[in-house]
């Protein structure tokens, strides 16, 4: 997969957070990952080697081509330009809004047309998340839903932007990944505006990170992910999309079809 995802100049940017190039991605590289967010290294290797075993799409296809419809997804964004985060000089738009995305994430195209415009003299926004995927929780795994996660202080991984102001003031550390973001959109000083629209969408996938931690430490999965991925499959299958926005049907039918493609037997 080409890894240039610069478009067009405009007001406003995504800048999208480390993404390897998944059809040619090391396996053994994602150990250090794994161990700065103090998991086990071992685990993408492992599941990766599971998944192959089991399903026709492997697992580095298949994240590239999950990779491949978060990437339409933030092109069709209207008003905006995409850059790498290896590629950005750590500034914002003048008078326009940033905002940061991660490889699998989905962004509705009215993203910046929905927000305040207000960048030149406010410092962040935020606006309403959805959450694809099964919950994680301790006392077990919930089934597949579509969340909209509550309209709070709250700053998830997609779901704010900040101004050239707030940049230029606290750095890009500052803003980056979520955990610090939520630290600077909570300081007095930082003038917040919101949307209640929900404009951005976290996919968990069966691959994601987060997914697999948890299914690896489940027995009957190791001994039989294709159970695991049937009830996934009929969830996905038949989730209705009512009450969710009109923006998310392209990008989950199309994701769908990724899916019933991938867990085909081998």
């Amino acid at each position: 997969m080409a890894q240039t995802v610069v478009t067009q100049a405009a007001n406003n940017l995504l800048v999208l957070r480390a993404s390897p190039d998944w059809a040619t991605f090391d396996l053994e590289s994602s150990r250090a990952f794994l161990r700065r967010l103090r998991l086990p290294d071992y685990l993408v290797v492992d599941f990766a080697a599971l998944w192959d075993r089991h399903f026709r799409v492997d697992y580095r296809s298949l994240r590239a081509r999950l990779k491949a419809l978060a990437l339409q997804t933030f092109s069709d964004v209207r008003q905006a330009s995409l850059l790498r985060h290896e590629d950005w000089d750590g500034c914002g738009p003048d008078g326009g809004w940033l905002a940061f995305v991660d490889d699998d994430d989905w962004m509705a195209p009215t993203l910046f047309e929905s927000l305040p415009a207000t960048a030149s003299t406010g410092d962040g926004v935020r606006w309403g998340s959805l959450r694809l995927g099964r919950v994680f929780a301790p006392d077990g795994y919930a089934p597949l839903i579509i969340q909209q996660r509550p309209l709070d202080r709250i700053v998830y991984t997609n779901n704010y932007a900040v101004s050239a102001r707030a940049l230029s003031g606290l750095g890009r550390a500052a803003f980056f990944e979520h955990d610090a973001a939520q630290a600077s959109f909570d300081r007095p000083d930082f003038k917040v505006t919101a949307s209640s629209e929900y404009l951005s969408c976290a996919v968990k996938h069966p691959c994601c990170t987060m997914s697999i931690n948890y299914l690896m430490k489940l027995a009957d999965f190791r001994a039989d992910p294709r159970r695991e991925l049937a009830t996934f499959m009929d969830a996905l299958q038949a989730m209705p999309l009512d009450g969710a926005p009109e923006w998310m049907a392209r990008p989950f039918t199309q994701f769908r079809d990724i899916m019933i493609d991938a867990v085909a037997p081998r």
